[in-house]
This record gives structure tokens, sequence and C-alpha cells, in this order.
């Protein structure tokens, strides 16, 4: 059994051409059937099922003429014809009374269209050829098609092919060499048409029947060609499609293509570029292909090397594909010199040097789609994932925040972030981040960070409209990065997500039980959800429980709050020790009454209540809810739950190093494209500054020559007796808390 590119690689070999040639010149009067079937015969080129393969040796035999090995005899008469496509005479009739939900489609089904059946075999060639995008109802290699039917009639054609030889974004995601892909590479198989036809308009319908493919498609090619596929790859062009069907039918996005097509001559890109998305048909397909595991990828990286090492930039960036060695080279020493004045305008940074500003400029502006913030952080996010090994448990934290640019009257892409006391809405862009946290609190890094712009005026009702389509579906969007994290991760190291209010979907806890079941799910409840169990809401149930057991937390300060019309103010409070009563008990949440969650399962969860005794006058009480994948059965796990809770106050402080340590609301682009690029180098630099802060504070005795070179801890030594004299002691080594409080007290200079 060959593949099509051995075949080609196999008729390419000396002996074969000599034998081609030999037979050409031998058997003038004969065909390329005949000419095929003897090669077949003479190498070996057969199927699983031990049949010839015909139409795989006609392409090579063409494709080597085109090159000038030999020349072929001429088509018979009539098989020129016979080629053409087979199609109905009449167009394929509409659908009718297809509903607006795909919970109400009646008989919805993928109906496999073989050879043999001439009917269903045009139907499908005239849907394709007459309303698919491409029109062209040509696959390659080896092929399965679908029709997608109903009790109402066709709603849509499916067709799948032998997969792109070869794809620079999916060789590399996989980790194949060549070897390897020429031995597996008919283990992939590729989506090559996807039509849901123009004139039906269903919600969920895409996902649906992409889901339906992921049961059937394997068994029936393994009928059909004798061996299972393992692997499904389809493209999407993000400028007609935005790809959220394939998400919801938990597919992975893992690049873009080049633009170059199958038959592409040179680099130079004959098509759009497409977003690249895969389905694992089978969990063990690496293992089989005998690739190592993704958790030996990443290697284990100590915390402490975010800040003793010299070449941090390097590290945390150095693995960034922009799309060009100089671009990537240019964006290094871009961080580098930010990350010496992390608050400074990039013309400080560059010390005038106008170069070096032009190329930052160059940098941000760029058109290349490689240059946006995935790509940015990809060095980051896998030191990160490095950090997280050396934990036993690390908490991914989830949080957005609003980034007022107001100011910026020219600056297009921006949204609505909020009213101000006069009514008037605030311009700017929401940031939605991941950061991962150890269960000691330490900042491990940033895993993803999403932009958009909210427009409060074009959102429709939120019950008429699926989850993807919803501001709320980033929720679950991060759940994907965690459990792609989670693969790098060796099976004893737990990654828990933790979401505040905002967070509490029903939708969420059902998408992490589908599609991330190893990540567990610990959120603050906002709504007072039905339960299965009794007649009782959530909260109501909670409260007539008894106190199980009593906790203290750490509340940070509050903040004083200016009273606007629709809503009071509140007075600035210290940071207090809050002393808490928690309860807690094992519940089932009904999923609720909406077109899109009635259909969904119930959901099992432990329920945890915190409620502050005796609040100080004037301060918001601790009154908590929260629900956790994470089985609570004892004091103890209540309170380490309760724990890990608090710590989600790590994001908040980060996002509060942004503001004010790196000032990321005062960059002065002019598109949000060219902010969030400018945003993700600040949010790198912003975690190790939050780190070595929490550092000074948590461990202020360290040595200094731990964080700073030779010569900064010289200035720092000879600026403390005039920056900070009541910290001058007898020591002769200067402390990494001291010289924190003599930077800080510079800055306020």
């Amino acid at each position: 059994m060959k593949t099509a590119e051995t075949i080609l690689e196999l008729l390419s070999s000396k002996n074969t051409i000599a034998k081609v040639r030999d037979w050409l010149r031998k058997n003038k009067d004969k065909g390329r059937h005949a000419l095929a079937q003897y090669l077949c015969g003479a190498l070996n080129i057969t199927d699983h099922w031990g049949n010839p393969r015909i139409s795989g040796v006609y392409v090579a035999l063409r494709l080597l003429e085109s090159r000038g090995f030999w020349k072929l005899p001429k088509l018979r008469a009539g098989v020129a014809s016979q080629q053409q496509p087979r199609r109905m005479t009449t167009a394929v009739p509409a659908p009718k009374g297809v509903p607006a939900q795909v919970e109400e489609v009646q008989g919805l089904r993928l109906v496999e269209v073989s050879t043999g059946e001439d009917q269903l075999f045009r139907t499908w060639n005239e849907l394709i050829l007459t309303e698919h995008p491409l029109e062209d109802c040509r696959l390659v290699g080896r092929q399965l098609r679908y029709l997608i039917g109903s009790d109402h009639g066709w709603l849509g054609a499916i067709g799948f092919g032998s997969c792109a030889l070869h794809l620079r974004a999916r060789d590399e995601w996989i980790e194949w060499d060549p070897s390897t892909r020429k031995r597996f590479q008919e283990r992939l198989i590729n989506m090559t048409r996807f039509l849901i036809r123009p004139q039906v308009r269903c919600e969920n319908l895409a996902s649906r029947v992409l889901s339906l493919c992921a049961e059937r498609v394997a068994s029936d090619f393994a009928a059909r060609y004798g061996f299972e596929p393992w692997l499904m790859e389809s493209f999407v062009d993000t400028e007609q499609q935005l790809g959220t069907s394939y998400q919801a039918a938990n597919w992975s996005p893992i690049g873009t293509t080049a633009g170059l097509g199958r038959n592409a001559r040179g680099n130079r890109p004959s098509k759009t570029p497409k977003a690249i998305y895969f389905y694992e048909l089978t969990r063990d397909w690496r293992s089989r292909m005998g690739l190592p595991p993704l958790s030996e990828k990443i290697k284990p990286v100590a915390v402490e090397e975010a800040f003793h090492n010299g070449n941090w930039v390097e590290a945390e960036f150095g693995k960034a594909d922009l799309g060009h060695e100089d671009r990537n080279q240019r964006f290094v020493r871009i961080v580098t010199a930010k990350a010496q004045q992390p608050s400074a305008p990039y013309t400080q940074c560059f010390s005038g040097n106008r170069h070096e500003l032009k190329a930052y400029y160059r940098l941000i502006d760029s058109k290349a789609e490689e240059v946006n913030p995935e790509s940015m952080l990809q060095g980051h996010r896998e030191r990160t994932i490095g950090r997280m090994k050396k934990c036993r448990r690390v908490l991914g934290i989830q949080d957005t925040t609003d980034l007022d640019f107001s100011e910026r009257l020219h600056c297009n892409g921006l949204g609505d972030i909020g009213k101000n006391q006069t009514g008037a809405v605030s311009q700017g862009l929401k940031m939605h981040s991941l950061f991962a946290v150890s269960e000691a609190g330490v900042p491990l890094g940033v895993l993803k960070i999403q932009f958009y712009a909210s427009h409060y005026a074009e959102t429709p009702k939120a019950q008429d409209r699926p989850i993807e389509e919803k501001e709320t579906y980033r929720w679950l969007s991060m759940m994907d990065s965690l459990k792609d994290a989670a693969q790098y991760l060796p099976p004893e190291i737990e990654l828990i997500g933790v979401g505040d209010r905002e967070s509490d979907m029903f939708e969420l806890f059902d998408y992490r039980r589908r599609k991330a079941p190893r990540v567990p799910l610990l959120v603050r409840a906002k709504h007072n959800r039905c339960l299965e169990e009794n007649s009782r809401k959530l909260f109501d149930h909670l409260t007539a429980l008894p106190v199980m057991a009593q906790a203290r937390i750490a509340v940070p300060r509050q903040r004083e709050k200016k009273s606007k019309p629709s809503k009071p103010g509140r007075v600035a409070l210290a940071a207090r020790t809050a002393q808490v009563d928690v309860k807690w008990d094992k519940v089932t949440l009904s999923p609720p009454d909406t077109a899109q969650t009635r259909e969904l399962q119930p959901v099992e969860v432990y329920a945890l209540s915190v409620v502050e005794r005796r609040p100080p006058e004037g301060a918001k009480e601790v009154r908590w809810v929260l629900l956790t994948t994470v089985p609570i059965r004892s004091r103890k796990e209540a309170l380490r739950c309760l724990r890990w809770y608090t710590l989600r106050w790590r994001i908040e402080e980060w996002h509060r190093v942004m503001k004010s340590g790196c000032r990321i609301e005062s960059h002065q682009h002019q598109t949000a494209d060219r902010l969030a690029r400018a945003i993700c180098i600040d949010a790198v630099i912003g975690w190790r500054v939050m780190l070595l802060a929490l550092l000074g504070r948590e461990v202020p005795e360290m040595p200094c020559e731990l964080m700073f070179s030779r010569w900064e801890c010289s200035l720092l030594e000879k600026l403390q007796p005039l920056v900070a004299p009541e910290t001058v002691t007898g020591k002769k080594k200067l402390c990494f808390g001291v010289a924190i409080t003599i930077i800080s007290r510079l800055e306020g200079l």
C-alpha cells in the first residue's frame, strides 16, 4: 500500500522511469489505463484490500509527464467527456419548512454517497457545483462524500479527500519528520468541501453536522478503504467565516496556511491564507505514530530563572515566530528596551534612536498575519507551561478588564466600555486574559490574551443568539486554552480553571464536562439556580445548612467610590482579615429554560457558601457562593477551595501593574490591532514586575545579586543613604527588599 506521494517518488526513480519508457516504446497501440495496470502489478501499488491503485498512478503519470519525463498516449475519443462530473438535469429542490433551531430539525442524518449510487452522486455534484463557493466537485485521493439529509429535504453536502501533502503549520504542530509523515499521512484526511445550503437558516446546524461526521467518518472510511483515519483537517477562509461552528464541535485551530495551494509554483501565494482546524478521531494518535507525548515537549523551568536570568527577554520571547527571522530579532530588541523602562514611552526607551523607534513602529504597524497576540506570546506561553510543571497544582485564572482609550479620538476599532457620571459612553477595548498562578500564589505567566470591542447599540437580545456569537463565549474559549495547556502537563499536575461571578454560566460547566474533563472549574456563583434534587434554589439550600467550618481570609483594602445618580458610593477602608462561616454540599444544577440550554443535561457540582460574620461598618460583607467540580468531602478540602479562590485577586493585581506601572492606557496608536500588539509586550513585562514586587514583600532578605547586575547593585548601594537612610545597617550586602524600596522611592521623585 502506497500513499500518493510515495507513488510519485516510486515512479520518479531511475529504474521505474526506464520501465515506463520501455513499455511506451513496446506498446504504442495501448492506452494509459493499460500502463497504469502494468505499473500497479510490477511495482505492487495496491490498497489495503489488495486492489490496484489505478487513480493514484494516473495522477503521478500525468504530473511527471508535465515535468518532461515522458509523453503519454493520447486520450481516446470520448474519454475527456467521460471525465466531466455527472450532474442532475434540474436543480436540487430547496428544503421546505426548516426550523430555526437544530433541535427541531426532523430526521437530521448523514447519507453516504458511493459512485454506484448514481442519483445520490449526481445530487452531491449538483449541490457543490451550484451552491458551494469553490464550484468544484473534484476530490483528491481516497474520498468520502455525504449528503446532509432531513425530512425537510437536502440541507447540504460534505466531502473528504486526501490531506495536503505539505503544510508547515500542521507539520510543526504534529511534530513529525519527513519519514514519519510519509508513513502516516494516509491516517490524516481533509474535509475539502462543507456546504450548508444558502437558503437554510438554522442555528447550530453546522456544528451538529460536524459532530455527526466525527461519529461516522472513521468507520465509514475503514469499511471502504480497509483502515481507519486518526485525524481530520479542514481549512476556513476567515474573511468569509469565523470558524465558530468548528470550535463548537471541538475542532482546534492550529495555525494558518501560506496560501500556496496544492498546485502552487514557487513560493508565491496563489490563494487566500486560511485557518487550519484539526479534529482528533483517536486520542492516542501520537503514540501510534511513535511521537513523544506532548508532556515531554516543554521542559520544566524554575520560577527563579525569570528574575536572575540576565537573558530573560530572550528566554520569554525568543521562540516567537512572527513570520521572518529579522522580525523575530527586532521583536526581542524592542522588548529588551521596553523592559528597562516599563513606564516610559518608546521614544524614551530607545534614547531618541530614530532607527530603533522606526523599527518598533514598523513591527507594530505590520500587516503580516503572523504578527498577532498569540504569536507574540507563544514563547512566553511555553515558558509559563514549563514553570507550571514545577508545581503540584496550578490555577488558571481568567478575567476581563476595561482599557480606556477615550482620548484617542481618531483610533479605529474601539468599542464601548461603560458610561461615566454624565451618561456618556467611554471608548476603549476589553482585554480578557488567562493568568497562571501557583497554589502558593506565585504568578507563573500569561497563557492567553483576547482583545475585543463591545458595542452596546448593536447587541440584539441575548436569548436570540447562540453562545458562540455572544461576548460571553470568551469564557468557554479559554477552557480550550486550559485544555491545550493541560496536554503538556504530566497527569499528576492539576490545572484548575478559576473565574469570578461573570463566568457563572451553565454553558461553561457543560462545555467543560464535554470537552475539557481534565480541567476542574472553580467559579463564584452569580445566579440563584434551580436544583434537581429539591424545590429550593441554590442560595436558599445553602442558607438552610448548618455551619460546618470557620476560617479567616485576607480582604484587600476597599477603595473609595464616589456616588452616581444610579448607584451609591462607598467609603475607603483598610485591608482586613474577615472571619467567615463555611458550608458546603454536593448539588445538581438544572439547565436554564432557554432555547440554547434547555436540552442540556443537568450538571453535578459542589457548592461552597462563605459568609462574613461581622463586617466593619461601611464595608461590603464577604458573601460568596463558590461552585466547583473539585470534590469537597471534608473541612480540609473546603478550605483548600476557599484559599484557591482568594488567589483570584492575583489577576486583578496584574491588571493594576499594567495600568499603573506599564501605563498601557497611554499608548498613542491609532488602531485597536496596534494597541493589542503593544499591550502584549507590556503584559509579560507587567508579569515580571509583579513577580519581583511579590518576592520583595514575601522574601525581602534575598541577596540583591539574584535580581540585578553587579553595576546595578553598586548604584543602589550608593543611593541607599540618600534615598532610604533608615534601611542602612552594618551589613555589607544589599538585600532585595531594600533595593525594591529604593527603586520605588526613586520612581516617586
